[in-house]
């Protein structure tokens, strides 16, 4: 199923006051999850919520059209993938904070053994060699170890400064609409 927005008709003087709202929602959703650290992490798990929601849905819809033809073990590999989105999307919307600490320790570890066993199995290659692409993965991987919070909370100000960004547009864009200036 695929989805079409047209926004052709979002930028007329009738849509002007929902332009505003919608402003003025996104700049407050912004600049609370800047100023509030908490709160823009149990946001931003939310939303990451929603996703695990979507691939648990997706999942179980694949199920039920595998059952049919499909083998049972296919079918059981798409049943246990959407049983783990949909406990992870659980977990997230309760424990926030404690579930982006384990998750971000266990990509750490991931990354790490990933690499390890890499390297282990390719070190008798005369062509491969530690790059720096490999040691910023290692990098990367201590600091979600060490300061498991450090990229989540990185992620949180990028997306409040989009959501400021977007909500000062659309902000402008309604006022200048509702007083009869042109948007373009």
């Amino acid at each position: 199923m695929f989805f079409n927005f047209n926004l052709n008709s979002l930028y007329k003087r009738e849509n002007s006051k929902k332009l505003i709202i919608l402003g003025v929602i996104l700049l407050a959703i912004g600049a609370n999850c800047i100023s509030r650290k908490t709160m823009g992490l149990r946001v931003f798990s939310w939303g990451i919520s929603i996703v695990f929601l979507y691939g648990a849905w997706n999942c179980f819809k694949e199920v039920n059209e595998l059952r049919s033809y499909a083998s049972k073990k296919e079918v059981n590999k798409f049943r246990l993938a959407g049983l783990a989105f949909f406990i992870s999307a659980i977990l997230l919307a309760i424990f926030p904070v404690e579930v982006n600490i384990l998750l971000s320790i266990l990509l750490g570890v991931y990354i790490l053994v990933y690499e390890f066993l890499n390297y282990r199995k390719n070190r008798r290659y005369a062509y491969y060699k530690v790059g720096s692409w490999n040691i910023i993965k290692i990098v990367i991987a201590i600091l979600l170890i060490v300061s498991p919070l450090f990229l989540t909370r990185f992620l949180v100000v990028i997306l409040s400064m989009i959501s400021i960004i977007f909500g000062l547009n659309f902000l402008t864009t309604g006022l200048g609409m509702r007083n009869d200036n042109e948007r373009f």
